[in-house]
């Protein structure tokens, strides 16, 4: 048990639970997610990228529920750095405007709930 409170830990390993979650479905459909936000095919640049992310968002969110209470800091970093680097490519990039922005999104969600987390340990 970790030194944190249980309602921490909970929220904690949802952030976990839900960063799996959205890695998987980027991994397993990352073209259809793309499609959706954009309305178009993605390059395979932009396919790398989408699996590069999944990825990341997988191994975060399983370190996240295997030991909630640790790395808190970092994965509200790791997120907000995301999400603003999310929101400058939005800014510059009209081609990739909707997936960024739907991407920063998900990342400031995740930001916020690992935040609470830590709030309440």
């Amino acid at each position: 048990m970790s030194g944190a409170s249980p309602v921490s830990d909970r929220l904690a390993r949802a952030s976990g639970i839900a960063a799996c979650a959205w890695g998987t479905v980027l991994l397993a459909k990352g073209r259809e997610v793309w499609f959706l936000a954009d309305g178009r095919e993605p390059s395979s640049s932009d396919e790398a990228a989408v699996l590069i992310l999944g990825s990341r968002h997988l191994a975060q969110g399983l370190i996240q529920v295997a030991m909630p209470s640790r790395f808190q800091r970092l994965w509200v970093g790791v997120d907000v750095t995301h999400a603003m680097s999310m929101f400058w490519l939005a800014a510059v990039d009209e081609r990739r405007r909707g997936p960024a922005l739907v991407t920063a999104v998900a990342a400031l969600g995740a930001a916020a709930l690992t935040f609470a987390a830590r709030r309440r340990a």
